[in-house]
């Protein structure tokens, strides 16, 4: 899940800048995932406020925590954002992807194909 790992690395810089830019990379990422998935709605909140928290993101509620504090790093250019508070808020986006088995798709996916290309079915 190549998205994931540049954004997730983003922590490891040192700067704040990018602490934000990988929540509001991570807050994209998974809106586009969910109206790809065919939640409905015009924008993230109201695709969350539509979704179905039971079966499918057990946990909506702190996923709309993290997109209000990337609504707040957003609109609030002198947002303090802390090391912490960014990879705790990046762990919640993290747990979407996960129950949305999108991390088990993607490596299934890539061994998939490697078996095909190392065994010549595809070329």
């Amino acid at each position: 899940f190549k998205q994931w790992t540049k954004i997730s690395k983003k922590l490891e810089s040192g700067k704040i800048a990018d602490y934000k830019m990988s929540l509001i990379e991570a807050d994209s990422l998974l809106d586009s995932i969910l109206e790809k998935m065919g939640f409905k709605g015009e924008n993230m909140e109201e695709r969350l406020e539509r979704a179905d928290a039971a079966t499918t993101l057990p946990n909506i509620e702190s996923i709309k925590k993290a997109h209000k504090l990337r609504n707040n790093i957003v609109h609030d250019p002198d947002y303090n954002l802390s090391l912490d508070k960014a990879k705790e808020t990046l762990r919640i986006y993290e747990k979407a992807f996960r129950d949305l088995e999108l991390f088990w798709l993607a490596s299934w996916f890539f061994k998939e194909n490697i078996v095909k290309w190392e065994c010549g079915v595809e070329k």
